[in-house]
């Protein structure tokens, strides 16, 4: 058993990852570089700042909440693929687990269903309060944020698990409170009157790519997951059909 859940969670997860990689680079990576360049400029504009007697005086620009970019294209390259490769693996052993406690077989078109639990668990369900972010964007504090997504996807993880499983409908109207209550709550928000370097459009653009590569991944990782689980229990029933 153990076997089976690493192989599937490995299999899955590195294939997901290198095509959520191939996306990004095509659709997504654009856009953080547009992002950074106006991020660039809001920063060489807070440094410089003219007075009314028209002497220009250089002012120490504020910190920025990113991570130090790696120098080289290739570098970046790399990092990023690794990068996705990880999280595709993470979110892979977490998909094979479940199916691993699910203890049926399952055909490419429910890995599918599971993959789509998985996307509106992870991705979409938090980004209804927390949209992926944009470098630049304005955001509230890093720590609460990661509070309240890793809270809302494992209320998520549980109120679609009552949702599907469920077989009466307390357990429905119990799954839909859970999937309501991190929204009723709130996401943090940055400090009203906050504004990001990037226009709103580029940021409403990356979000909407940034799900869209999540839910391909995500969809790789229901479809090989499926896939990996059914040949695996193939061979090991073959095998016993052997020995016996």
């Amino acid at each position: 058993m153990l076997f089976r859940l690493l192989v599937t969670g490995l299999i899955s997860g590195t294939l997901a990852g290198i095509v959520a990689t191939l996306f990004h680079f095509a659709m997504v990576e654009p856009l953080i570089f547009q992002a950074e360049q106006f991020e660039t400029r809001a920063v060489a504009g807070a440094k410089t700042h003219v007075h009314q007697d028209g002497q220009t005086h250089e002012h120490q620009a504020p910190a920025q909440e990113s991570a130090q970019e790696p120098e080289g294209t290739m570098q970046r390259t790399a990092l990023t693929l690794i990068a996705n490769i990880l999280i595709g693996v993470a979110f892979g052993l977490l998909l094979a687990t479940a199916l691993t406690l699910y203890g049926q077989p399952i055909s490419l078109s429910e890995g599918l269903m599971w993959g789509a639990a998985g996307f509106l668990s992870f991705s979409f369900l938090p980004a209804l309060g927390l949209p992926p972010e944009i470098p630049g964007a304005a955001a509230g504090e890093l720590l609460d944020r990661q509070i309240w997504w890793l809270s809302t996807a494992a209320i998520s993880v549980i109120g679609l698990a009552i949702l599907a499983f469920g077989k009466k409908p307390l357990y429905w109207a119990l799954g839909l409170v859970l999937l309501a209550a991190p929204h009723i709550v709130g996401a943090p928000h940055p400090p009203a009157g906050a504004i990001g370097s990037a226009p709103p459009e580029l940021a409403a653009h990356f979000a909407a790519s940034a799900l869209f590569m999540a839910a391909l991944m995500w969809v790789v990782l229901g479809l090989v997951a499926a896939y990996v689980t059914r040949r695996i229990d193939a061979t090991a029933d073959t095998s016993l059909d052997i020995e016996v």
